[in-house]
């Protein structure tokens, strides 16, 4: 099933691009190289008995070696749903919250290969590896107190206690991992592409690896 919304996301992209815009290959000719997107992820393997599908964002930069190869630093921060069964076995427990959050970001070096680079659409292949972080907060509804502030044109403007949510509890597990993945590139004004990018990542972790697949939409320059 994952591997048909994969494939369904990148077959729409590629159709979606006029026949008539014409390939760029100045842009793999400058050094310099910045990405950005977004998207969703799918949780994989055993990661999905815990977590659910959310949002991801991503940027990245680097340096083209030639019009084929590039190599890029990438950040991605995934947003991560838990999943209903595992917040009623932990209420179970003595601990009681009103609310969970879950995410997980990552810092990465990534060698890209692209197959004719010269063309209008333009596939390739990457991978690489680095740093990974989970980040998992639970919280209750309650009153949280703000403290006064000075603003330049109201002066003082008072706090006070408002409805808010506060920390109960926390966890933050990091770990070494790698990913590996394609994407297509397509052409448009100005020197740029649009990019649609599928990745597996894999983080070996304390309790839990993470396996996650992001689907990412986006803009190179």
């Amino acid at each position: 099933m994952r591997l048909s919304i994969i494939a369904i996301a990148l077959a729409l992209a590629v159709t979606s691009i006029p026949r008539g815009a014409a390939a760029e290959s100045s842009y793999y000719l400058r050094k310099g190289t910045f990405a950005m997107g977004g998207g969703f992820n799918l949780p994989a393997v055993d990661t999905d008995e815990f977590f659910n599908s959310s949002g991801v964002f991503h940027m990245a930069g680097g340096r083209h070696l030639n019009p084929a190869t590039t190599i890029q630093v990438e950040w991605n921060h995934n947003w991560l749903a838990i999943a209903p069964e595992v917040l009623d076995r932990a209420n179970s427990d003595s601990l009681q919250f009103d609310n969970a959050h879950s995410s997980m970001w990552s810092i990465t070096l990534n060698l890209l290969r692209r197959i004719n680079p010269e063309g209008e659409i333009v596939p390739w292949i990457g991978g690489g590896a680095g740093y990974y972080k989970r980040n998992i907060l639970i919280t209750q509804n309650a009153l949280v107190y703000y403290p006064p502030i000075w603003d330049p044109w109201w002066g003082w403007i008072g706090g006070g206690w408002v409805p808010g949510e506060a920390v109960t509890g926390e966890r933050s597990d990091s770990g070494f991992g790698f990913n590996v993945g394609l994407g297509i590139d397509m052409s448009i004004e100005g020197g740029a592409s649009l990019f649609v990018d599928a990745r597996y990542h894999h983080a070996a972790m304390p309790g839990v690896d993470m396996d996650i697949i992001p689907i990412t939409f986006g803009v190179r320059w």
